[in-house]
């Protein structure tokens, strides 16, 4: 039996199209912003009295009648009104308006100003709520931090908490196929996606989307729940850590985090890249769905919300059936979890080493060419394929440095941020560099666990790498993630300079904008040894 938490969520599996399009509001109202521009808000009502009933609002740019918004209007069955509202990417008829651009906290507020005007209106009882995953999740925390009094509560699934972070620059490098694909789709007019790709270095404009850094201002609880392959995964830990830490008054130690074995689509796709997800990551042990979640903060008594633990995740193993203390469920007070940071050293002989590194320097070096460069295979995608594949085909390329454990002795949890700390230098000032992390199967599979980017371009890293003969320390952040490496099975780290077309290719030209048309091979070199001790710091659980 599925928990209530995907029972909502199925909904929107079996809700056809068909249906989605005969789905008639029973009032559409056109709400005033501050600055006269009007939105147009679908209602849905559960009754005649409608003063009585609390509303769950979903802000969306993707319009009122996608699957994936029209589903949320099975609430009025649990007592709510449902508002849907286009924001105005979607109500912006040229496409070119830049999603979220008005959602937040700025001059223009539209996430503030429909919250407010719908407690004073006759359509429900003053009390508040918001909805959504993906899309409609980023519209809930950009509204967050404006604060709005009536807003009592919100259920966040799979956003970013930072645009800039999380959605198209993680590492400094363009989320090449996902932006293309996602202002295709909320933003069309080319003139946008070229304002954004246009703005590699964090600035004055993404700050402005950045939720994380004004958590300070966010006063309401909410559930924030994610997937360990899901591409928005550590802006889901970042906007619920932040919170938790930093939040206001109602907001700081009320907050819920759920991390399940999960892509972005989960439960709509089942799969896990090579594998199924596994049978128990289906149902968590703690009831953190929709329904339940709304009806504690707007119908009943919020303080039940203290018993539920603040944090809910699945700790994945083996993906095979292979028997290990993987694949359970945990809780914990706190994110992250309890842990020991313990580095595995890369040797010279492409060994991990977690007993130190040599005293000897030694350098391993690669090239990079951008007219060849290492494909996607799985990961944290949005349109490609995503989950956990096998990374043999990319580990035997030239370009590709393997360092790999001996056989497990006994199973190894990790569960945190996982970081590799890496000696480069480099023909090219600005150049990337990508790292894998995998699970490497008795029988030779390679299975991707997570795995990271750094471009030493950008402002913020200028002259972290040069092409002097000293190297420079550079981080490359692979995000979180919780599994147990069984026993006989082995660690492996691959590094190379693409993830294509996950990531835009680097030209190594030093261009960070749009394409110049022009590209260059880079030669680039990890120093090993005592003085140069590049390791990947693994978050282990005793």
């Amino acid at each position: 039996m599925y928990s209530r938490f995907f029972l909502v969520v199925f909904y929107l599996i079996n809700l056809q199209q068909s249906y989605a399009q005969d789905l008639k509001p029973h009032q559409t109202v056109m709400i005033p912003m501050r600055d006269g521009h009007e939105l147009p808000t679908d209602l849905y009502f559960p009754g005649e009295n409608l003063s009585e009933y609390p509303c769950v609002l979903v802000r969306s740019p993707a319009g009122r009648t996608e699957p994936f918004v029209l589903f949320h209007v099975s609430l009025i069955k649990d007592g709510y009104v449902v508002a849907i509202q286009e924001t105005r990417s979607a109500n912006d008829k040229e496409g070119k308006t830049f999603p979220w651009w008005t959602d937040g906290w700025g001059e223009l507020q539209d996430g503030y100003d429909t919250v407010e005007w719908l407690a004073q209106s006759p359509y429900c009882n003053g009390k508040i709520g918001t909805a959504g995953m993906s899309a409609l999740g980023i519209t809930q925390n950009m509204l967050a931090p404006s604060a709005p009094p009536s807003l009592k509560c919100q259920h966040i699934g799979v956003a970013a908490s930072s645009v800039y972070h999380h959605g198209l620059f993680p590492g400094g490098q363009l989320l090449k196929d996902q932006v293309e694909g996602w202002l295709g789709r909320y933003a069309w007019d080319h003139g946008v996606y070229c304002c954004a790709i246009n703005q590699p270095f964090y600035n004055d404009f993404w700050k402005r989307m950045n939720t994380v850094d004004v958590a300070e201002n966010i006063d309401v609880p909410a559930v924030h729940y994610g997937g360990w392959y899901d591409v928005f995964l550590q802006g889901t830990i970042d906007g619920f850590v932040s919170r938790q830490e930093k939040g206001a008054e109602g907001a700081r130690g009320k907050q819920k985090l759920l991390l399940g074995p999960w892509t972005h689509y989960w439960p709509k796709v089942t799969t896990l890249g090579d594998f199924d997800v596994p049978a128990q990551g289906y149902q968590p042990p703690v009831d953190l769905s929709l329904t339940t979640w709304l009806d504690i903060h707007l119908k009943g008594d919020s303080k039940k919300a203290d018993e539920l633990p603040a944090v809910t995740y699945y700790v994945m193993g083996p993906f095979d059936g292979t028997e290990s203390k993987g694949n359970v469920w945990k809780t914990s007070d706190v994110w992250p979890v309890p842990h020991e940071k313990t580095p595995f050293y890369l040797t010279l002989d492409h060994k991990l080493d977690p007993k130190g590194a040599p005293h000897v320097k030694h350098a391993l070096m690669y090239q990079c060419d951008p007219d060849d460069p290492v494909p996607t295979v799985g990961g944290r995608n949005l349109f490609l394929e995503a989950g956990a594949k096998d990374q043999r085909e990319i580990e035997a390329r030239k370009d590709v440095l393997v360092f790999t454990t001996e056989p497990l002795e006994e199973d190894l949890e990790i569960t945190g941020s996982v970081i590799t700390k890496l000696f480069l230098t480099s023909s090219h000032e600005d150049t990337d560099v990508v790292v894998r992390l995998t699970d490497v199967y008795p029988d030779g599979r390679s299975i991707l666990i997570t795995d990271g980017i750094y471009r030493t371009g950008l402002d913020h890293c200028l002259g972290c790498v040069s092409s002097s003969e000293e190297p420079r320390e550079i981080e490359v952040d692979l995000w979180a993630t919780s599994i147990v490496f069984a026993k006989g099975h082995r660690i492996r780290i691959s590094i190379t300079s693409s993830n294509y077309p996950r990531f835009e290719k680097n030209f190594n030209t030093g261009v960070v904008g749009s394409y110049s048309g022009k590209s260059e091979i880079a030669e680039n070199t990890i120093h090993l040894g005592r003085n140069y001790p590049s390791h990947i710091e693994l978050p282990v659980v005793h």
